[in-house]
């Protein structure tokens, strides 16, 4: 009974999308990190709007752990179709645009313990409901408008509850009230070919490979390309 009722709320909150047929062809999900003394007021703009343009470091995957430090985790959607949708619906199928609504994703951290403390969705976005609990069922979806790469849809936030610094890694899984991850495009289609391409690491030595600029890219559009 609890889970129909989360199936209804779902359906009253967010249009419930269908198997994709138009949108982004293969978009990628990133996880970036920041880590603060004590929780920022207010959270930094870096949080929910990447910088344009790129920083030369890219995505920001890496952060030393400080004892009792708290983590700000956002999820980068990127690799979006061009050019994006101006609106949303079905202007958004034929011709095929890109851009994104929401996406329902899991969060699992693997490595010394932390506590997550909350999800957050950003300006724009919606929170949606979550039967299995957070972080492993988290949902966002855009309030108005169809939006490209430099908007995050939300962000989590973790604190490291001892003195220890060790290695933390959070990696992007399947949303557990939905059983996947998939980028919902303009469309309101599921993206079948959505992927993970980036974890995040918080605490001892930088083992992850943080996705970056390439040192041949000498145009703004070009360098723009590797993070849509």
């Amino acid at each position: 009974m609890t889970r129909l009722l989360i199936s209804i709320a779902v359906a009253c909150c967010f249009l419930i999308p269908a198997v994709a047929v138009a949108g982004n062809t293969a978009p990628k999900l990133y996880l970036e990190i920041w880590a603060y003394a004590e929780v920022p007021d207010p959270i930094p703009g870096e949080v929910c709007v990447h910088s344009v343009p790129i920083p030369v470091g890219g995505i920001h995957c890496y952060n030393a752990k400080a004892a009792y430090a708290t983590a700000i985790v956002a999820l980068h959607v990127g690799n979006l179709d061009q050019p994006v949708c101006p609106t949303t619906g079905l202007s958004c199928k034929n011709p095929s645009q890109g851009g994104y609504l929401g996406v329902p994703f899991g969060v699992q951290a693997t490595g010394e313990a932390i506590t997550f403390m909350s999800w957050t969705a950003c300006a724009g976005f919606l929170k949606g409901p979550s039967a299995a609990g957070e972080p492993s069922a988290c949902l966002a979806s855009s309030t108005h408008d169809c939006h490209d790469w430099q908007h995050h849809l939300g962000y989590l936030q973790y604190i490291n509850m001892s003195t220890r610094t060790g290695m933390t890694t959070l990696g992007v899984v399947n949303n557990a009230d939905l059983a996947l991850f998939k980028v919902i495009n303009c469309h309101n289609e599921y993206d079948e070919g959505t992927t993970v391409v980036g974890a995040a690491q918080w605490g001892g030595v930088q083992s992850i490979t943080c996705a970056t600029t390439a040192v041949s890219a000498t145009t703004w559009g070009g360098i723009k390309g590797l993070f849509r």
